[in-house]
């Protein structure tokens, strides 16, 4: 009997050899990574050509430029055993794939993220087995307004503006991101396998509190809060019989369980849906790191017959409660928001990322130095930008204490033909299915400025019409909604989400006085790498001022000259070194203004605010604070500044006939500062004011002056924070061209 899978959590949970004197059936994990031979098939020469390439990467990682058909191919040898079963499980394969063993199809599967496989046990032989696998990850077809009638679901690895090429040429799909990018294993299992394991987590909360009512002794409270999960298990049964199941939970990477328990069920064979239920006891919660400990557990569950293992699964999971709150407010006519976790008013620092084009070159230790830069610039929240990353990267954020924003890859148009509203609505139940135990993911959303939210695209598209994929983000929503697994669940990353006062429209210091959503989930500017970075994009040749060419290769590497030069009006100077300066500078004030002011906002309706973007994924000149090299620009400590949880932000007019300054202090953190001292410095003169007595609350804000006109104040200041031992909890640089 042959049995295929479009996805098991057995592809992506953790499985581990088992070794037991009474244990008939080999339980085992076979890596397939390696070298593979691929070949490349060229339809339009009608040729192909073979190498040798590894696995797992993309195969433009490999040096080979492709989009298209390729087939992979290796032999292996393994030590088959006519009691067990075997599984052949691949992690991840973009786009399509079809899957042969010793000659016999054996799975097909479409997407680029989810893990897939197949049964082979009546294929497996001990000595020469060929696997062979048809990927085809084309390029769309190129026909006028292409990118708004997508018909891959890749989000930003076919089309944005950070791909090489930009998102508005016929070059936007340069260098393909196809290839097998994730592991393969087989899998030996007994009888029962167990496919999929997910887990729901839930607190015994008190009720929500508002930001002035949250103290340290409150989230003291929560730590003798009792949690309870529920746990389904998706097996497949080789028989209907007997089978035991053991539930082991382990605290952090402990080797011996906290609590044991034991479940039994007659199981049919086939496939079949077993739900437990873990008991109500006093756990450790998750925290984001800001705010304490993100703990975890380990999960174990062996299906066991008559004593002997037929399968093991062991997931990560983490007890914790997340949501958002929204309400119409009539007196200020505007919609407001607030964000909880474990109960608890919580504001988002936020940022967007995308590690690389090509997921393969990405491993756990690039994730974990990502989430650590992440985490020194006082970020407490990722936005996973229109794709879904490689599952390291879900990993360390569970570890770190991050919390994820999760979309699901759509960018934009996409063909409203409904088999493709069909695939993606499959492709969405894969990914909440794969990624479901995470406990730092508190965000799903479904579309990233879909066309009938995004008038803009009147502007790019002739065929443009305001009414095109609602019925394809209505599906996906809905999809989102049906994980029930106590996450936000968001339809969209909407238009009016996404201000970008100073770089699309208006100038940055709008954020001072705009209305905004309760969700900002872009803002930020561009600014370029490196010069060196910059000069290597140029090539050799080049000239300044810049040529025609030269500004085209630069557009081809992301860089937006229209926004930059009339918009932004960042000035080109006299040399190019001199308007790379420029360029950096620009992106620094404009970040600092933005961050800052849109935290000004806190207790006001705005819940999280995300900066556009973290690293740029390929050499190019984008909206990131660190370069491809992770080289960070002067935005990076601009935003870890105007980031830092408490923060004295100052609003200042030093220059007009009723010249005035402000100062609030923000306090994001879970301590209360009783007689702070806040004090505001000139950088190059002994001048300084002094507000003692400062009472600041646990996660408050607070107007320490309003409007003052504090005589011989500079425009470049220093303001500081201590308490009441003169300890500096924050301090906050304001230079002449801070406005």
């Amino acid at each position: 009997m042959r049995i295929a899978f479009a996805t098991m959590a057995l592809f992506s949970l953790s499985s581990c050899a088992i070794q037991q004197p009474t244990n008939d059936w080999q339980i085992t994990t076979q890596s397939l990574n390696g070298l593979w031979r691929l070949e490349i098939i060229d339809d339009q020469q009608r040729q192909s050509t073979s190498r040798n390439v590894n696995v797992p990467n993309n195969w433009y990682l490999e040096g080979i430029d492709h989009a298209g058909a390729a087939i992979y191919q290796r032999e292996f040898d393994t030590r088959v055993s006519e009691e067990s079963r075997y599984w052949l499980v691949f992690d991840a394969v973009d786009y399509e794939a079809k899957v042969s063993v010793n000659g016999e199809q054996v799975a097909t599967h479409t997407g680029y993220f989810s893990p897939f496989g197949a049964e082979v046990s009546h294929l497996i032989r001990d000595r020469n087995n060929n696997i062979e696998v048809w990927v085809n990850s084309p390029n769309e077809s190129i026909m006028p307004d292409w990118s708004l009638y997508k018909t891959q679901i890749k989000g930003v690895l076919n089309h944005h503006d950070t791909r090489p090429g930009g998102a508005w040429s016929d070059s936007g799909q340069d260098r393909n991101s196809g290839g097998i990018w994730g592991d393969v294993v087989l899998k030996a299992t007994g009888p029962t396998a167990i496919a999929s394991l997910t887990v729901v987590p839930s607190i015994d909360l008190p009720s929500k509190r508002s930001h002035s009512e949250i103290d340290k002794p409150a989230a003291k409270i929560l730590a003798t809060t009792k949690t309870q999960a529920s746990v389904s298990l998706t097996v497949n049964n080789l028989y209907s019989q007997p089978i035991s199941f053991s539930y082991r939970l382990f605290e952090g990477n402990n080797t011996t369980p906290v609590e044991s328990y034991e479940q039994s069920v007659n199981v049919k064979a086939g496939e079949q849906i077993i739900n437990w239920q873990l008991p109500k006891k006093v756990r450790d919660l998750w925290w984001p790191w800001d705010w304490g400990k993100p703990s975890l557990y380990r999960l174990e569950v062996t299906a066991s017959i008559k004593g002997k293992v037929t399968d093991q699964q062991v997931t990560t999971i983490g007890f914790r409660d997340v949501d958002l709150k929204e309400t119409f407010d009539t007196k200020e006519n505007k919609q407001k928001g607030q964000f909880y976790i474990n109960g608890l008013a919580y504001f988002v620092r936020g940022t967007n990322y995308i590690g690389s084009q090509w997921l393969g070159e990405l491993t756990g230790n690039d994730y974990r130095r990502d989430i650590a830069l992440m985490k020194s610039a006082n970020i407490n929240s990722v936005r996973v930008h229109a794709h879904v990353a490689g599952k390291a990267f879900y990993d360390e954020a569970d570890k770190a204490g991050l919390l994820v924003w999760q979309d699901f890859p759509l960018q934009w148009g996409y063909s409203d033909a409904p088999q493709f509203r069909l695939e993606a609505v499959k492709q969405v139940a894969e990914m909440t299915s794969m990624l479901a135990n995470h406990p730092s993911i508190a965000f799903w959303s479904g579309h990233n400025e879909p066309p009938w939210d995004a008038d803009w695209m009147k502007y790019k598209y002739p065929s443009y019409q305001p009414q095109q994929n609602q019925l394809l983000t209505e599906a996906v929503y809905q999809q989102l909604l049906n994980a029930k697994d106590k996450r936000v669940v968001r339809k969209a990353s909407y238009t009016k989400e996404h201000p970008w006062l100073g770089w699309y429209s208006g100038k940055y210091q709008d954020y001072s006085t705009a209305t905004f959503t309760p969700i900002i989930s872009e803002f930020g500017a561009q600014a370029m790498p490196s010069l060196a970075m910059v000069k290597d994009i140029l090539g050799a040749k080049w000239d300044w001022p810049l040529t025609e060419q030269n500004v085209a290769k630069l557009s081809y590497h992301n860089y937006q000259p229209h926004e930059t030069l009339m918009l932004a009006k960042v000035a080109q100077g006299e040399s190019l070194s001199q308007f790379h300066q420029n360029s950096q500078e620009y992106q620094r004030v404009a970040t600092k203004y933005a961050a800052e002011h849109l935290r000004l906002n806190k207790g006001e309706g705005v819940a999280a605010i995300y900066q556009f973007m973290f690293v740029d994924s390929w050499p190019s000149i984008t909206w990131s604070v660190l370069d491809v090299t992770r080289e960070a620009k002067p935005g990076y400590k601009a935003l870890k500044q105007a980031y830092q949880p408490v923060i004295a932000v100052v609003e200042r007019d030093l220059y007009s006939a009723k010249a005035h300054i402000s100062v609030t202090v923000i306090n994001d953190s879970l301590n209360a500062y009783p007689k702070a001292t806040v004090w505001i410095r000139n950088q190059f003169d002994s001048k300084q004011w002094v507000f003692d007595d400062v009472d600041l609350s646990a996660n408050s804000k607070k107007a320490i002056i309003e409007e003052a006109n504090l005589a011989g104040v500079s425009g470049a200041i220093i303001v500081g924070i201590t308490d009441q031992n003169g300890i500096e909890i924050s301090r906050n640089l304001y230079n002449f061209q801070d406005k």
